[in-house]
């Protein structure tokens, strides 16, 4: 069974300058709690969905997944930010490195994957010529069923099915509202396959929604396996929340600006990737919930262990002391194997050595070399990685971040500092309802050729 347990020893004044001392954990603990208040009146008020997401019932999209999953050679989850890198956190974590690589019969005979997200068209038309249409399933995403980047790319991808399959239908389904936005009107006049994200759940909580869970379902991937970790946080670590929630508080408090993820597994790249839009678009407002100025946040930065101990490990003990950095470890590794170290006398040592105990050391070492350097950190262990450890790590950080920014009485489910840019965006576009942002934005955007060398 998994297990997730929760370290702050060297968070903890009793081994760091600075740190937490026990009276300051239950003071923030309280000033926790008040966030944990807010958020539940925000559930039952039926404004925030994502803790009852535990409870999906998969039953529908299990069956759909079914009919489609080895039939086809490729899946393309086109999508962006929270539409996007929460299936590319479970991919990464869950199915085999080079799993794309693999033989159709080695992958389970199930489809390669690939995000289309970015509008970068090196991206989009590589996949287009990797990918074969009649031999292809495209999973489209997007709450609002606006975002330009998602249209845009479905939108060459829409041609290129067009052009090659006899029935759009049989390869295409649409995540989107349940009932509104051009996405959904175009799914119901097209009479495609559609499953349905809640207005009460916010895209950067959604992976563990049809979101994630329908291009999951298609992969393979246990998905009711992830909901019922996410459910033992919900149910049984709430404890657990309230501490780490309380550790970041008062840190922030201290001045600490920055926030590291440095999980010491290559499977939790994406997931720290994920964990950067989670934390920082909920947590980095200007604004009170009642209009009163704040400017709160830290900066999330992604790292992953060991390759971070040869670049930004100098930079975190030696440069300036405004970082709090979590680490995720692993008791046990997938595909673990002994080496042997007689190629050369020098490297004897390494003589039967675990390629995972030699990374476990390694994350013990770095959690030792930053208490030196007073540098505060937490460790999230896990005995294994899979779907339901998964959930749970992705639960807890959706319980930890609202309670953060709750407790100060932000509103962590919103994102005005990205709206601007869209509409800027959509005005350069020549889009209807947009014109006062053309102008206004072409009042700003104006450079001049002496600062261009």
């Amino acid at each position: 069974m998994a297990k997730l347990t929760c370290d702050y020893n060297f968070a903890a004044s009793k081994n760091l300058l600075g740190g937490i001392s026990e009276e300051d954990l239950q003071a923030y603990k309280k000033k926790a709690a008040l966030g944990y208040e807010r958020l539940q009146a925000m559930v039952n008020d039926g404004k925030v969905g994502f803790p009852h997401l535990p409870k999906y019932d998969t039953t529908e999209l299990k069956e759909f997944a079914k009919d489609v999953k080895t039939n086809f050679n490729d899946l393309i989850v086109v999508g962006i930010g929270g539409s996007a890198l929460g299936i590319e956190a479970v991919v990464n974590a869950v199915l085999p490195y080079g799993y794309n690589a693999m033989s159709y019969t080695d992958r389970g005979c199930l489809p390669r994957v690939w995000v289309a997200d970015n509008v970068d068209p090196s991206k989009i038309q590589s996949i287009l010529k990797i990918c074969t249409p009649e031999d292809t399933f495209a999973v489209v995403i997007s709450k609002s069923g606006n975002t330009v980047e998602t249209a845009e790319n479905y939108s060459l991808i829409h041609e290129w099915f067009k052009s090659n399959v006899q029935d759009l239908k049989k390869h295409i389904v649409v995540v989107t509202d349940p009932n509104k936005g051009p996405l959904r009107e175009y799914a119901t006049q097209n009479n495609l396959k559609t499953f349905p994200i809640e207005a009460s759940i916010g895209g950067r909580f959604s992976v563990m929604s049809p979101v994630g869970l329908v291009p999951a379902a298609f992969l393979g991937i246990n998905i009711d396996k992830m909901l019922a970790g996410a459910a033992s946080i919900t149910d049984e670590g709430i404890e657990q929340v309230m501490t780490l929630a309380a550790i970041y508080l008062y840190f922030m408090d201290k001045g600490k600006s920055i926030n590291v993820l440095m999980p010491y597994s290559s499977r939790l790249d994406k997931f720290a990737e994920w964990f950067c839009q989670l934390w920082g678009e909920s947590l980095g407002k200007k604004y009170t919930m009642d209009g009163k100025e704040i400017t709160f946040g830290t900066t999330p930065v992604r790292t992953v262990g060991a390759i971070d101990q040869h670049s930004q490990i100098q930079l975190f003990r030696e440069g300036p002391l405004d970082k709090v950095v979590t680490f995720i470890g692993l008791e046990t590794h997938d595909n673990d194997v002994s080496v042997k170290g007689d190629f050369y006398e020098a490297f004897s040592y390494l003589n039967g050595l675990h390629l995972g105990k030699l990374l476990n050391s390694e994350l013990k070492a770095t959690e030792a070399a930053l208490l030196t350097s007073k540098v505060p950190s937490l460790k999230i262990g896990l005995n294994i990685l899979d779907e339901y450890s998964l959930g749970q790590l992705f639960m807890l950080f959706q319980y930890i971040v609202p309670i953060i920014g709750l407790s100060v009485n932000i509103n962590p489910f919103d994102q005005p500092g990205v709206e601007e840019a869209k509409e800027y965006a959509y005005g350069m576009m020549n889009r209807t309802g947009f014109e006062a942002k053309k102008t206004q934005f072409e009042e700003i955007y104006k450079k001049d050729d002496a600062f261009i060398i």
